[in-house]
């Protein structure tokens, strides 16, 4: 529970410092390339526990 809390914090945090710092463009950016390393974490974590298996 106490990760989901942070996260939430640091995701607010992040888009309120690009929302005053960044330029729209690089701020569709920056979220474009969070979301494909969020989503490389999923995929490496899911190859990770089929090994495991």
């Amino acid at each position: 529970m106490g990760y989901k809390i942070l996260g939430f914090v640091v995701w607010k945090g992040a888009k309120w410092y690009l929302g005053h710092r960044v330029s729209r463009a690089k701020r569709f950016a920056a979220a474009g390339a969070v979301g494909v390393g969020v989503g490389a974490l999923i995929v490496a974590a899911n190859a990770k526990q089929r090994q495991t298996q």
